[in-house]
């Protein structure tokens, strides 16, 4: 896969899932699990804000050729993937997410190995 692919796919799984904690999270997190509470409901808008920011750096940068900054937005996709992937984990076999909260284990994990993927192959990248 191509690097821009690659940002391509995330940006939009960004920009998606973002908007819809952002402007949508009373329909948004009971698919999660989360209970539709006010202090919840603010922390999932603050969640949707922070994926749409992701999302869009990686959309905007699907057309980077300098080799620098795109190893820079893998390094950093790695580590906040590692982090998701972390959390979802936890906080599903703690209870704290539904069966939900293994696809967001996958995307997290698909997304990490994506990054890897393309950070060990330098010719993927240009």
């Amino acid at each position: 896969m191509k690097c821009s692919t690659f940002l391509s796919v995330s940006g939009i799984l960004g920009i998606v899932f973002g908007l819809g904690f952002l402007l949508a999270p009373e329909a948004a997190a009971p698919l999660y699990g989360i209970p539709i509470e006010p202090h919840t409901m603010m922390m999932d808008r603050y969640f949707g804000g922070t994926l749409l920011w992701v999302g869009l750096v990686a959309w905007l940068a699907r057309g980077v050729r300098d080799d620098a900054a795109l190893r820079a937005i893998l390094q950093a996709n790695v580590v906040g993937n590692v982090a998701g992937l972390v959390i979802s984990v936890w906080a599903t076999l703690a209870g704290l997410l539904n069966a939900m909260g293994w696809s967001s284990a996958i995307l997290y994990a698909l997304l990490l190995l994506g990054s890897l993927y393309l950070l060990g192959s330098p010719t993927r990248r240009s």
